[in-house]
């Protein structure tokens, strides 16, 4: 399966708080093809991103006993952790199939994070906006993937592997 994702990625959405990859293993592509290429470009671009975006926080979280502003942080914080995992599954959508896969992927990372919101923080009240700003976020990636799925580093012209 060269050009779709590998069957075990799409039961392997698993949210962290921390920076650990989602997609529980190896890389799901085979060495030598242009999908692993574009896989671990991608990984080293999330965690580049996840190490400015733990730089931010420590320069601005607010360190408080105020229930609105750590719920606030804690939403902020999830979102952006979504944020980065998806834009990695992104970059290797070039197919219809493997944009239906990612579809697919997204609603299970969603249904995951709301879970995991759910056993790590159990008394923070925050499921009804985190569920409606991962949904927000998943269809606004889904959209990418459907109408434009040319920005993914796929379609870029490369030299073959």
């Amino acid at each position: 399966m060269a050009k779709g994702r590998p069957h075990g990625l799409l039961g392997s959405a698993n949210p962290r708080w921390s920076h650990r990859d989602p997609v529980e293993g190896s890389i799901p592509f085979p060495p030598g093809t242009r999908e692993f290429a574009v896989w671990t470009a991608a990984t080293d671009t999330a965690h580049d991103r996840l190490r400015e975006m733990d730089a931010r926080i420590a320069r601005t979280a607010q360190v408080t006993l105020d229930p609105r502003v750590y719920r606030t942080q804690l939403l902020d914080l999830a979102v952006d952790r979504f944020d980065v995992w998806a834009e990695r599954g992104f970059a290797v959508v070039s197919t219809e199939e493997t944009r239906h896969a990612y579809e697919c992927w997204l609603a299970n990372y969603v249904t995951n994070w709301l879970r995991y919101v759910a056993e790590t923080c159990p008394r923070v009240d925050m499921r009804d906006e985190l569920e409606r700003r991962l949904r927000k976020r998943s269809e606004a990636w889904s959209g990418r993937a459907l109408g434009g799925s040319q920005e993914s580093p796929l379609h870029a012209k490369a030299t073959p592997i």
